[in-house]
């Protein structure tokens, strides 16, 4: 059985639109998924970087309104600003990363639409080519 030209352009169509497919499922909605899942990690690190400042804000205002020892209120000082260096490195880790994946999701999201968008004209040239060959007018 010999294919015409058409019927190539066809199936090569379907396989494009199965690549497509493909893509979506493996690739793009995996990494939505991370995206979204560090985006909420995200958040959640905010909300405790604004609680852990504001707790060690009261604590240092106490030692101050009990007239505490230098020593101990800038112990606290410091012990805060160094816990608020790890929450501002873990920040720039995290944005760096999302800005970097989510080029990547736009680059892999145009991929999907080319491969459907060729995978359908082709698949639909090869079946009209297929119905104009048989006489059928459908």
């Amino acid at each position: 059985m010999k294919f015409k030209a058409y019927q190539w352009g066809e199936l090569l169509g379907i396989l494009f639109l199965l690549a497509s497919t493909a893509a979506q499922i493996f690739y793009v909605e995996p990494l939505r998924r991370e995206i979204e899942w560090r985006l909420a990690a995200f958040a959640m690190q905010q909300n405790a970087q604004v609680q852990i400042e504001a707790t060690y804000g009261t604590h240092i205002a106490t030692l101050k309104a009990l007239n505490a020892p230098q020593a101990g209120i800038t112990a606290a000082e410091t012990e805060r600003d160094a816990t608020l260096a790890r929450f501002r490195t873990a920040n720039a880790n995290i944005s760096d990363y999302l800005i970097d994946k989510e080029q990547v999701e736009n680059y892999l999201q145009i991929i999907v639409i080319g491969l459907f968008a060729v995978g359908l004209l082709l698949a639909g040239f090869g079946r009209a080519m297929e119905m104009r060959a048989s006489g059928k007018p459908e």
